[in-house]
């Protein structure tokens, strides 16, 4: 039993340190086009786009 919840410990670790490592990327890495930067404002779009 004591192997199955060290496995889960690091299961554990291993979940958090992946969040963690999303985060930061998703905050590290910027839109990379026009679009991209204004699809998470609402009811915006680009000029020229219908």
């Amino acid at each position: 039993m004591e192997f199955v919840t060290a496995w889960l410990w690091y299961l554990l670790a291993f979940a958090l340190g992946a969040l963690v490592a999303y985060l930061v990327a998703r905050m590290s890495v910027g839109p990379t086009n026009e679009n991209e930067a204004f699809a998470d404002v609402p009811e915006t779009r680009a000029i020229g786009d219908l």
